[in-house]
């Protein structure tokens, strides 16, 4: 299968579709073809961890990192994912950029890139610093998103933002029925 990638037209954020080798039992999820030396990982591994959301609309991440860079992979569910660019020195600086991707087609939106992953593959994305990045569960369904970081945690190279703050972030909750905060 030739590598697919999805432009996504931030600098550094790249999003590729992966294979999945389906039979009658289930799946199996290729997640590092090539192994660690994949261009994806070219950042090293560090750490590992699993994202998992539990309700609709309820958002999870909403930060940015000074370091680290991270690969994240939707297992199940399916979700709304979104990036900003923060950093001041990119060619892309201020660019924002929306995805829907997971298992349950929920059909088109205006404005927003989305992919239902069907049997054969699924999304693996890679997050540069600098980078906000935030998801939000499309339906009843739980999201499990696994991350892979170039860097061990540490609470200092994370920054976070509250994402009704960001005008561009509050717009895509509009479109997606999300509950928007007051913001003074």
């Amino acid at each position: 299968m030739a590598e697919k990638v999805i432009d996504t037209g931030i600098e550094g954020l790249r999003i590729k579709l992966n294979k999945i080798v389906p039979d009658e039992r289930g799946a199996l999820c290729e997640m590092a073809p090539g192994g660690f030396v994949h261009e994806f990982f070219r950042d090293g591994v560090r750490n590992m961890y699993s994202s998992i959301a539990t309700g609709k609309h309820v958002a999870r991440a909403g930060h940015w990192h000074h370091k680290n860079v991270e690969n994240f992979f939707t297992l199940t569910g399916t979700a709304l994912w979104a990036f900003k660019d923060m950093r001041e020195d990119s060619k892309t600086a201020g660019k924002t950029f929306a995805v829907v991707l997971g298992f349950d087609d929920i059909g088109t939106v205006d404005g927003v890139d989305s992919h239902t992953i069907d049997k054969s593959e699924f999304a693996q994305f890679v997050v540069p610093t600098g980078v906000y990045h935030i998801y939000w569960p499309l339906t009843e369904k739980q999201v499990t998103a696994v991350a892979v970081a170039s860097q061990p945690y540490k609470c200092a190279d994370y920054e976070y933002v509250d994402w009704n703050t960001i005008p561009e972030m509050r717009k895509l909750a509009r479109v997606f029925g999300i509950p928007v905060g007051d913001v003074e």
